[in-house]
């Protein structure tokens, strides 16, 4: 059973702070025209089939959820009124750092790269998103397709990692402990095989070019007339815009609501923290509170999510153990499996107390 298991193929930590960027020069300001590339290219495959979609990263304390967004457009504000397209280039400028040093932590091993390019990645996005309305032209989209291709990359190991140690807390003295060992040794295995996938795309000449672009980007960002007004008159509605979405999709969750919806909900309270920090150097205490309460609701969603990952992956090897005629394994995963399921339970009523609360 242990080489049907093992077949199976190949979201905790805090986010990497900004770091020193790469010695290389930017590219050219005209090079932020060209699409990147490999935009339109199929991704790059090897996300394992037993991981559910959606993998979460790390959510900052509710301290710590705005401590980076100071950086960004502080220089600006103390001479003067702070205009959007100016913090438009200083928030893709940092990204790109940020994403500079998540690709060096892969290229040296340490713990925790491949999670922090997917972090880099996401908040990129969220960015490019969140300011889509004052950007011209279609470069913000091809760079967020981008993004969005190498965060995918990384998603598998991550997924797995999480997984693995999501099983490894999880057991009891009732559990099996051979059938916990071929458990683990499959997820273990996986993992590995999804690391070295990834360290190969993020290390690759297609990443190398998205990093290249971002900073032409942040040099000279193709925007159109709106950004040219104030941050006090724009970044209020856009902060807003969010915090709008993540209220009507999260107005409608229920206890039995269905997995997916509560994993959206998730999404949209991310978009409203990365939303906060961005603008929280600009809108100050009004932002820096909307962070750390959207990093409340994040972490518990995240947990969630979490929890339904593992089922799910665990559902899939109980199968494959059912086929192969292993009674006893698929038991134990099928314990494994309720025991996740369970979890969900009290992390819906806590997120529904704390969001319900006056």
């Amino acid at each position: 059973m242990a080489d049907t298991v093992s077949s199976a193929r190949d979201d905790q930590t805090a986010e990497a702070q900004p770091g020193t960027p790469g010695t290389g020069e930017p590219a050219a300001p005209e090079a932020a025209e060209a699409a990147p590339p490999g935009v339109g290219e199929p991704a790059v495959p090897g996300i394992g089939e037993l991981v559910a979609p959606g993998g979460r990263e790390s959510t900052p304390s509710a301290g710590e959820a705005t401590v980076a967004a100071g950086e960004v457009g502080r220089a600006v504000v103390g001479g003067g009124e702070l205009l959007v397209g100016e913090l438009v280039g200083r928030a893709v400028g940092k990204g790109a750092r940020r994403l500079v040093k998540a690709v060096g932590m892969v290229e040296r091993g340490e713990d925790d790269a491949i999670h922090q390019v997917r972090v880099s990645c996401r908040r990129l996005r969220s960015d490019l998103k969140l300011f889509r309305k004052v950007l011209a032209g279609e470069w913000s989209g091809e760079l967020r397709d981008e993004l969005a291709w190498l965060a995918n990359s990384c998603g598998e190991a991550r997924d797995l990692e999480v997984i693995a140690e999501l099983v490894r807390d999880g057991v009891t003295s009732e559990d099996d402990p051979d059938h916990v060992g071929t458990i683990l040794g499959t997820l273990t295995i996986g993992l590995e095989r999804a690391g070295a996938r990834s360290a190969e795309v993020v290390t690759g000449e297609r990443t190398a070019l998205l990093v290249a672009n971002l900073k032409a980007v942040a040099a000279a960002p193709e925007l159109n007339e709106k950004a040219s007004k104030s941050c006090a008159e724009v970044l209020p509605k856009l902060l807003t815009a969010a915090q709008r979405k993540f209220s009507e999709s999260a107005d409608l969750l229920k206890p039995w609501t269905p997995d997916d919806d509560w994993h959206e909900v998730r999404l949209l309270a991310k978009r409203v923290r990365y939303a906060a920090d961005t603008t929280a150097s600009v809108l100050g205490d009004e932002a820096r509170e909307a962070a750390v309460q959207a990093a409340k609701f994040q972490e518990l969603l995240g947990q969630h999510q979490d929890h339904c990952a593992a089922a799910d992956a665990l559902t899939a090897l109980a199968k494959e153990a059912a086929a192969q005629s292993d009674a006893e394994l698929s038991f134990t995963l099928g314990r494994l499996t309720e025991r996740h399921r369970a979890a969900r339970k009290p992390l819906r009523e806590e997120f529904l107390s704390q969001y319900h609360r006056p």
